[in-house]
């Protein structure tokens, strides 16, 4: 086998010299200056077995197996090539990966995740619900992915045996006044092709819910609950089970490089690490960053400053143990309005790692960090890109009682349940522990408007990227359609032929 050595300079004279080793002659490329009398073996250990490593296949898949057996060129890229990278191991980035190799079976698919698991923030830490459908607007992209992505949750869930439940929901009116907003979902929700929808009095919801007091409530039977991490989880497996793909976790993704040859080159590293530099080559790439959307466009090429992302912490609490059935359902207010989904709700769950549990919240806190999870967690680039965001400024003005009592309610426990207390009036506070908190990213665009509707940033990077700038809450319950919806235009953009789903 020969190879070259690339010369750091071009002022050394380079020689072809034969070197004799254990395994033969072997010609390599030498600077007689710098390194006359270096022996270098023809691989290291573990490099070019030819018997396939079962076990490494069945963790990491066949082609991560396959390349790790391979001996890397000195061009690393080179030898990790792929049809197409997507950045971001959240739901919608995998969901987005599984869509492309099921529907293109010739393509080859890495997806890139900084951290050392898949779903490790957002899709991660939430509530675990599966929306229905009736808070968007009717013919609205948000509508149309979360009325289908439901179903195909639900489909996905029952075809890999994962824990999934259709609890139903009641969006609860505590007086007269808010029973316009009742009918209003009930009329959306219908428009939008929800199922089942009824408008329950409030003799009903105690009926239903003996605990919940309300003057009304618009109840979704087809609301229910799921552990997204275990279904990014399957996910993943799914993708590396195609032999197509690979999963590369910790790898930050910190340079993107159109080549001459029109592929990109994708650098980064291992987080908190100085080395070794990472790489992988792709024809096209498509970003799925969450928290960091608004950065990693702005390393392809796209516009930093355009729909930058803020990111609000939610606090969950959880009923003791002996207290835990106070309800069977999910249990929401009625839509607190401002643009961010905020709104203190009752919710069961089940979640693979925390176990089944009533859980009460989320709030909706500004963060001094965008992996804010606690609240004096600060990172100082992060509250820099925050506080020179004149749209988050122009909807912290507009909205100063909902901005500042989230805050209070962020560090008072009291406060925080007085929001739920209002329709589940017995709960207390001896009765309810902390749980876990989750990070939300918002985008707002010009005016102080909460961005609700998905932004995708098109033919970036001379037309090799796209990416995916926002993909608001319900992402997780849709993220099955989002995935549907991003290969749609990566198709369109990058020039892939139509294929029918």
């Amino acid at each position: 086998m020969q190879y070259a050595l690339p010369l750091r300079s071009s002022a050394r004279t380079a020689l072809y010299r034969r070197v004799p080793t254990l395994l033969g002659q072997h010609t390599r490329l030498f600077s007689a200056s710098a390194t006359p009398h270096i022996h270098l073996w023809d691989h290291l250990p573990g490099e070019e077995i030819k018997e396939p490593r079962e076990g490494l296949a069945k963790l990491k898949g066949k082609i991560r197996e396959e390349r790790f057996r391979r001996k890397p060129q000195i061009n690393f890229a080179e030898h990790d090539r792929f049809d197409v990278v997507v950045v971001g191991g959240g739901i919608v980035g995998l969901a987005t990966a599984r869509e492309i190799l099921n529907r293109y079976p010739d393509k080859t698919v890495a997806v890139l995740e900084k951290e050392r698991e898949v779903a490790r923030h957002q899709t991660g830490h939430n509530s675990g619900v599966i929306h229905a459908g009736m808070y968007y607007e009717p013919g609205s992209t948000m509508a149309y992915t979360c009325v289908k992505g439901a179903q195909m949750m639900y489909d996905f869930c029952e075809k890999h045996q994962l824990p999934v439940e259709r609890c139903g929901k009641m969006i609860v009116a505590v007086n007269e006044a808010e029973h316009k907003e009742v009918e209003k979902l009930y009329h959306q929700g219908n428009a939008n092709g929800v199922k089942g929808l009824e408008i329950y009095d409030s003799k009903k919801v105690s009926e239903v819910e003996p605990n919940v007091r309300a003057y009304s409530a618009l109840y979704s039977p087809n609301t229910g609950i799921v552990d997204y991490g275990l279904v990014s989880e399957t996910l993943a497996r799914e993708i590396i089970d195609t032999g197509r793909a690979d999963i590369k976790l910790a790898f930050e993704a910190t340079r993107f490089d159109k080549l001459q040859d029109g592929s990109v080159e994708i650098t980064g590293i291992e987080p908190a690490q100085k080395g070794p530099i990472l790489s992988v080559n792709a024809k096209n790439v498509i970003t799925c960053g969450g928290f960091y959307a608004d950065r990693l466009a702005g390393l392809t090429g796209g516009n930093p400053h355009k729909d930058q992302v803020v990111t609000f912490r939610g606090t969950y609490y959880q009923l003791k143990p002996e207290y835990r059935t106070m309800v069977r359902m999910n249990i929401y207010p009625i839509p607190s309005g401002g643009g961010i989904p905020v709104g203190t709700h009752i919710t069961p769950t089940l979640n693979s790692r925390r176990g089944h549990a009533l859980i009460v919240g989320p709030g909706a806190c500004f963060t001094f960090s965008r992996e804010g999870y606690q609240f004096f967690d600060f990172k100082a680039k992060d509250v820099w890109d925050s506080f020179t965001n004149t749209s988050f400024w122009a909807f912290a003005l507009k909205n100063l009682g909902l901005s500042f009592g989230e805050l209070y309610k962020d560090i008072n426990k009291r406060a925080f349940m007085r929001a739920a207390q209002a329709y589940l009036p017995d709960l207390t506070l001896d009765m309810v522990e902390h749980s876990f908190s989750g990070v939300m990213p918002q985008v707002f665009q010009k005016g102080g408007i909460a961005a609700s509707d998905y932004i995708l940033e098109r033919k970036v990077l001379g037309g090799t990227t796209l990416n995916v700038r926002n993909a608001p809450s319900p992402a997780c319950t849709a993220s099955l359609a989002i995935g549907e919806m991003v290969t749609d235009t990566a198709a369109e953009d990058f020039g892939w032929p139509k294929i029918k789903r």
